[in-house]
Parts: structure tokens; sequence; C-alpha cells
């Protein structure tokens, strides 16, 4: 009886904690999520790239299959991608208005993404104030709030990605095998990060080899299963890309003169920047601790995620953005470990509460380093409202076949908006000659020269050209320099320009 009593005493001290753990986490993730919201929904618009993911959300809301087919880009080509996520903007806009489901499901992910974090950094340390210090950090952090007029892929990926890590680290355990199988199909179907987790865990398997550690076959034949499955997925997905583009299909075809604005070079005052400097000095600490103190086999399979992502960065073989992502959060999920170490050290001394205050001066750091990175990255980079006016005139006022020319930026926004038919945009993938394309398209707003001008126009049947107040300000122009009365007609001239072409031949 006795030991009943105490059994029911225990119980209920369990389930306290761990009601008292939910509710905390639950509010830091509505904080994140409220955190996001604010910035996200005071504005009305999106970044110029999201208006692609808008229309593919509408065309499978409407007929149930994405835009594989697409007669506006590039006044009509074939385009090739992972649809899922599309397909969950979509599903959720049968319920709320698209452009608000565009706006929440993104920051939806990226507040989850606190609750995986957590649980990844709870499960390897088993310190609860560590992992919800890290979880902090991780809805925080700067580079985060750089996407906040993006409709960003990156977002679920980045979910899956972390998610599908910790289901591999417990691969032992009934039905996490399973477990990961399913989220590595859902990962393949959304985007092609999925392969830097998979790079990461064969540098995880050398690393522990280097050591003398025992592989964990499980571990080993998971991986390798899931390797082989998406190269075979991306195989069938992109062989044509591949066999079109050769190795420029890493860099997705991008331009030459654009592949410095996609790809940056990596520094380590950018690593602070997009990090903040306190879970950075703790991650790092925690990288010389697990080589050099101690051994840890899940936090070297992190530091081995956050080595590849490094590489990736470094060798230019993804978005600067993305790869700062994935480093940020295995730099805050190893700062754990540093905090765990910190606060256990604290716990020994004789004075009460001093770990309690070294995690309050901890926050307190963290968010004064990070205030002026957090808010100088909250930039809108979304078209000026001018543009999307000139749009809506072309809409409604051009033929539905006609051929608008505008910036590669723009092109997205010209199919979705004007529902048009644009000369160039940002999807690069399968486009023949697209450095004579994109090199084609600034001369048209630079050129001063008449004839060379209308050669290129009737080279791309060009029926209109789009002059936004963006084009004016980054090519420094007021007006086209060749477009005269004979061959050019100016029918909108609100801020924003917009030139009729005549048809002029030039013999």
């Amino acid at each position: 009886m006795k030991r009943t009593n105490k059994d029911k005493i225990l119980n209920r001290r369990i389930n306290k904690r761990l009601n008292k753990e939910h509710i905390i986490l639950f509010l830091l993730f509505c904080l994140v999520l409220g955190a996001r919201l604010f910035f996200v929904l005071q504005e009305q618009g999106f970044d110029y790239d999201a208006y692609n993911t808008l229309r593919q959300a509408e065309h499978i809301k409407e007929t149930g299959l994405p835009l594989f087919k697409d007669p506006l880009s590039y006044s009509g080509r074939t385009i090739i991608f992972p649809p899922f996520f599309y397909y969950l903007i979509a599903v959720f806009s049968f319920i709320l208005p698209l452009t608000l489901t565009a706006k929440l499901i993104p920051s939806l992910a990226f507040s989850a993404l606190v609750l995986i974090i957590y649980i990844i950094t709870k499960y390897i340390t088993k310190n609860r104030t560590a992992a919800f210090i890290a979880a902090l950090f991780s809805g925080f952090v700067p580079i985060i709030y750089t996407s906040l007029s993006q409709v960003s892929v990156y977002s679920l990926s980045l979910l899956l990605i972390f998610l599908l890590s910790y289901t591999l680290l417990r691969i032992e355990e009934k039905g996490f095998a399973t477990l990961s199988i399913v989220l590595a199909v859902i990962l393949l179907l959304t985007h092609t990060s999925i392969f830097i987790l998979l790079i990461s865990f064969l540098v995880y398997f050398l690393i522990l080899r280097l050591e003398n550690q025992r592989l964990n076959q499980r571990e080993v034949e998971i991986t390798m299963f899931l390797l082989f499955l998406a190269l075979w997925f991306n195989l069938l997905l992109y062989k044509k890309a591949f066999f079109l583009h050769g190795i420029s299909f890493i860099w997705q075809n991008i331009p030459t003169l654009l592949l410095s604005s996609y790809f940056k070079d990596i520094s380590f005052l950018g690593v602070i920047y997009a990090v903040g400097i306190v879970p950075l000095l703790l991650g790092v600490y925690a990288v010389y601790h697990i080589f050099f103190k101690t051994r840890n086999r899940a936090l070297t399979l992190y530091i081995s995620f956050g080595i590849i992502s490094f590489i990736m960065l470094w060798l230019k073989l993804i978005p600067f953005r993305a790869g700062l992502l994935f480093l940020s959060m295995n730099i805050i999920i190893l700062s754990a470990y540093s905090m765990k170490i910190i606060l256990v050290s604290l716990g020994k001394t004789k004075i009460r509460g001093l770990p309690n205050i070294l995690s309050g001066l901890i926050i307190i750091l963290f968010v004064l380093t990070t205030l002026t990175p957090f808010t100088t990255t909250i930039n809108i980079h979304k078209p000026p409202i001018q543009d999307i006016k000139a749009l809506e005139w072309i809409k409604n006022n051009t033929q539905e076949d006609a051929v608008i020319l505008g910036r590669v930026e723009e092109g997205f926004l010209i199919n979705y908006i004007a529902q048009r038919k644009n000369v160039a945009d940002s999807n690069f993938l399968l486009i023949k000659n697209i450095n004579q394309i994109y090199n084609d398209i600034n001369y048209l707003f630079t050129l001063r020269l008449e004839s060379e001008a209308i050669r290129l126009i009737n080279k791309y049947n060009i029926d209109y050209i789009f002059l936004s107040t963006k084009s004016m300000e980054e090519y420094n122009i007021s007006k086209l320099f060749y477009a005269d009365k004979d061959c050019f007609e100016l029918v909108y001239d609100k801020d924003a320009h917009i030139y009729k072409f005549l048809g002029c031949k030039i013999e």
C-alpha cells in the first residue's frame, strides 16, 4: 500500500513536470509564431519569386495538378520540380484565402522548428533548461527573419530535415525506421536538400571510424537506402536538365552574371551576423569539447551536418540564405551541449539558483547581441505598389497572348499579376542559352541604338516593355533611350512606364 502511494505521488510529480514543460514550449511556439506574423501580416505583398508559388497553388486548386507545362513562363516552356510544398499551400487555401495561407504556412513551419530543436537538444543533453534556451535561439536567430516576404520552401524542408535527423538518431527504437522513410519520401517530394543531410551522415560515419567507434548497422543501412532512393528519384526528375546543362545543373543553370547574388562568399562576420555571437561561441566550444574531451555520437552527427553546410556555402553549392539556415540550426544544437556543461558545473556549487541566473544572463546577452542584426535583417523585398498597378493595367488593356518584357526578377510577377507571357524569369532549368537571354534583356533596358533594340525585340516576339520603378532604379534610367514615336508608343506613364512595340522591322 505504501509502495502504491509513493508511485502515485511520483506519477503526479512527473505529470506536473511534463505539463509545465508542455505549457512553456507551447508559449514559446506562440511567441515565435506571433513575432513572425506581426511582421508578415503588416505587408500586403510578397517577394518576387513568391508569385510563382501562388500561381502553382492556384493551378493545383483549380485542376488538381501542378503547372508542369507553363504557357506563360519564357513564353511557353516545361518546368520540373518536387510539388509537395505547392500542394500543401493549395490544400490549406480551401480553408483560408490563398494570400493568407502563403504567409501562414511558412510561419507555422519556422515556428514548429522551435519544437524540433527542443526535442533534439533535450534528447542529446538530457537537460531541459539547455534545450529550452537552444529552442529560443532557433526561434529568434536573425537569419530566420530574412524570409518574411518569401513563400519559402526551405521553411518546410528545414523542419523535415531536422525531424528526419532526429528519427535517424533513434533508429533502433520501434517505429522510427518507418517514420524515417516516410519523412524522407515527403522531403524528396518537397526539395532536393535531403542530400545535405545524407552526405552529412556519410561524414559522420567517417568521423566515427577515425575515432575507432563502432558504426550502428541500422543507421548505415537506412542512410544508404535513403541515399540511393534520393539519387534514383532525382535522376528520374532532373535527368533532362542534367543532360542539357551538364555540370551547371548543380548551380541551377543560373546566368553567370547572377551567380554572385545567388551564391555569395561566406565570411566569419556573416556567420556572426546570421547566427549571433552567443550561439556561435557556445557551438564552437561544443565542437572543441566533443573532439578533444568527450565523445558524443549524436552531436558528432550535427558537427558533420554543420561542416557539410559550411563546405557547400564555401563552394557555392547552395544558395547563401539556405546554407546559413542549415548552418545556424546546427550551431544552435551544438550550443545546447555547451550550456548543459556550464549549467551542470554551476549546479555543483553551493550558490543556489546560480544556474537559473546564468540562464537568464545568456538569454539577455543573446537578445542584446542579436538585436541589431535582427532589425536590419527584416528587409521586405517586394514589388512596389506602382509596379503592381502597372501590371494590372497590362492585364486589363492588352491581348491575352501578349509577350511582356520585364527584368528576369519580375518574370513571375508578370505571369501572376498581368497573366501574360514573359521573356524570362528566375526558373532557369531547361532553358538553353540562358546567358545570352539574360544579357539581351539587360541590353534592352540600357541600349541607345534603336536598330539593335528592334532586332532583339523581334527576336523574342515582344509586344510590350514594362519599365518598372525597380528597373529605373537598377539601371539608373528614367525612360528607354531608343523608344521613339515611330516604333514605340508610351501607353502607360504613372511612375512605372509601359511601352507598346508597333511592329517595326530592320531591313
